[in-house]
């Protein structure tokens, strides 16, 4: 895999994962194909980077999800709604074992010993410390926010309304 250090990453709908990496010349590796990356930044300064450049803070984005959810950890991130680049946490943001992961570049995952096992649609695959019941819970609630946010474009409102109720 070809490794190379960049000091402003922007989220794309090539990421595939963003792990935290505490070194001395860099914070964070970011997965991209079949690139490793190294980034000066953390994850949580290179998602709030890609939400502004998208049109966002990154706590904008949380509090709009807060809402949606109902909820107030571990919240999924639209990173590029329009382009269903959404990045889910493995756990919360100031956990170091944080891996942030690319919705719609996750194939299948299963339970390996206390972790799970993710395999992405590329082939690559990456082992992250979380139990695969919780990592469960973060793939549906991700997959609820999406339906929510595409909720006109999934389900055409006036076409549902006509179906169901005659006036």
């Amino acid at each position: 895999m070809e490794q190379r250090i960049t000091s402003v990453y922007i989220i794309s709908p090539q990421t595939k994962a963003i792990l935290l990496k505490e070194r001395s010349y860099f914070r964070s590796i970011i997965l991209e194909g079949n690139m490793q990356r190294r980034s000066l930044h953390k994850p949580e300064q290179i998602i709030n980077n890609s939400c502004l450049l998208y049109g966002s803070t990154l706590d904008g984005r949380r509090k709009a999800v807060k809402r949606i959810l109902k909820s107030s950890s571990k919240l999924p991130v639209p990173i590029i709604p329009e382009k269903g680049v959404y990045m889910l946490p493995t756990a919360s943001i100031k956990n170091k074992s944080c891996v942030w992961l690319a919705y719609h570049h996750l194939d299948t995952y299963e339970k390996y010993q206390d972790q799970t096992y993710i395999k992405f649609f590329d082939g690559n695959d990456l082992l992250i410390n979380i139990s695969h019941n919780v990592f469960d819970m973060q793939y549906k609630r991700t997959s609820q926010l999406i339906v929510h946010m595409n909720r006109g474009f999934l389900f055409d409102q006036r076409s549902f309304r006509n179906r169901y109720f005659k006036f």
